[in-house]
């Protein structure tokens, strides 16, 4: 999925794709499915696990764009990518950032056999 989403006073294009989770593991040592599950223990994604997965798909939006090597990503890039940003500019996108990334997990197909009503 594609969107652009408003982050403080930008609009930054983010890309979400079935290898989001693992370059977030390349990138930053953590499963982010893991951190995806403390969302319903503590009311939400830590501010860290947030703004790195902001970091991964808005860098999958510049690959898509040429802009970026996703090979490349590393923790400083994050850091200087967090830089543009006041402290919180990313939480108050933050449903829309994790919106972009689990809608992503939900299918768009429809099942081929319809169900039968009883």
């Amino acid at each position: 999925m594609y969107r652009e989403i408003t982050i403080g006073k930008e609009s930054i294009p983010m890309k979400a794709t079935a290898a989001t989770a693992l370059r977030y593991r390349h990138v930053f040592g953590q499963d982010l499915l893991t951190e995806m599950q403390k969302v319903g223990e503590d009311g939400g994604l830590g501010m860290s696990a947030l703004q790195q997965l902001a970091f991964i798909m808005a860098k999958a939006a510049e690959a898509k764009e040429g802009k970026a090597d996703l090979n490349m990503l590393n923790q400083d890039m994050f850091v200087e990518w967090l830089e543009q940003f006041d402290p919180m500019d990313i939480p108050m996108a933050s449903d829309e950032i994790v919106g972009l990334y689990t809608g992503n997990m939900e299918t768009s197909s429809e099942p081929k056999k319809k169900e039968k009503k009883k």
